[in-house]
């Protein structure tokens, strides 16, 4: 009877892994100890999806801690839960461990103090992901990568599993739908994600405080190293427009890397472009690379592979060590 409501929902749009989500809730109801990771330098859907399913497992009398390698962004700290993340854990305090949006353990972080998660004979994790390069790292994968969201994916399991869906899971999972679909202005937008939201804002998901928080609450340090790069923009050989943020930006605007968020979906709007990146200083000695595009003969992910990245044909990005410096040449030409 489920089965014919997802289906309904989905309109035979996103092929859901039944078997996985079975075998996921047996293990879920066996384990009684249990920690959720969302992904390094975490994002609305990786936050919104972890405190979601902590809320759900917490409600059928489970011991949830909520995990992050890096502090969650401004944007999700109104989110029911969202203050108890930790930074730091025992792996042997858990019977059962779920990543939530993440598509390969480098995006953990945990595992290069914790290489215990990397060994399945050692830990057993339910990798629930929606991103294409995911690369299966967990005992059971539940990987859906024609869905917009990892939030989507968690309204399914919930639907299916019977659970009670309360309005602050509902404000999680919409907080998370809303980011990966970029205020459903997405290419990943379907009658299926439009369904969704619907049904988590009856269910009384928070729709005017997700869309304040995302994307009507800039600050005047924001909006400065927002003009930075646009500043900065170009077309490169390739046909890219590309832009760069330094830890002096930051350090000159009092801002930091949380303030970039939504740039890259702002760039990527100029139709002749192949794609667009935005390159930015993270205060740690890393770059982050975050690419989008709107055409359809490009894949991001690939490009974002070869440096260690992942993500999805016209979302992707990664992180590499380094730092930005500029370029500049000067040619010079005859007088006319």
């Amino acid at each position: 009877m489920r089965e014919c409501f997802l289906k309904s929902i989905l309109m035979n749009q996103i092929p859901v892994p039944f078997e996985e989500i079975d075998q996921a809730k047996e293990r879920i109801y066996k384990a009684q100890n249990i920690l959720i990771i969302s992904h390094q330098s975490p994002d609305p859907d990786t936050i919104g999806a972890n405190l979601a399913l902590r809320m759900q497992l917490e409600a059928i009398g489970k011991n949830v801690v909520s995990a992050c390698a890096d502090q969650i962004p401004e944007n999700c700290d109104f989110l029911e839960k969202s203050q108890s993340f930790v930074t730091d854990f025992n792996s042997t305090d858990f019977d059962l461990i779920i990543t939530v949006d993440i598509s390969s353990h480098e995006l953990l972080k945990f595992h290069i103090t914790k290489p215990e998660l990397l060994d399945r004979t050692k830990t057993f994790i339910i990798n629930i992901d929606h991103h294409p390069t995911n690369n299966n790292f967990g005992n059971i994968n539940i990987v859906m990568p024609s869905a917009p969201a990892a939030c989507f994916i968690l309204y399914l399991f919930f639907s299916y599993y019977g659970w009670s869906i309360t309005p602050q899971i509902a404000t999680a999972l919409l907080h998370g739908l809303y980011f990966d679909t970029g205020s459903f202005m997405h290419s990943n937008t379907s009658s299926a994600s439009l369904r969704v939201a619907g049904r988590l804002i009856a269910l009384g998901a928070s729709h005017k405080t997700i869309v304040r928080r995302q994307f009507h609450t800039n600050t005047i340090p924001q909006l400065r190293v927002w003009g930075h790069a646009l500043s900065r923009a170009s077309f490169n050989s390739k046909n890219a427009i590309v832009t760069a943020i330094t830890k002096q930006d930051f350090q000159r605007e009092n801002a930091n890397p949380d303030d970039l968020s939504g740039l890259i979906n702002y760039i990527n709007c100029v139709p002749e472009a192949s794609f667009c990146m935005l390159l930015a200083e993270d205060m740690k000695g890393n770059i982050k690379g975050s690419m989008r595009t709107l055409k359809e003969n490009i894949d991001l992910s690939q490009i974002a592979s070869l440096f260690g990245g992942g993500g999805h044909k016209k979302a992707a990005g990664f992180k590499v060590p380094g730092e930005l410096k500029s370029k500049i040449a000067w040619e010079i030409i005859e007088p006319h």
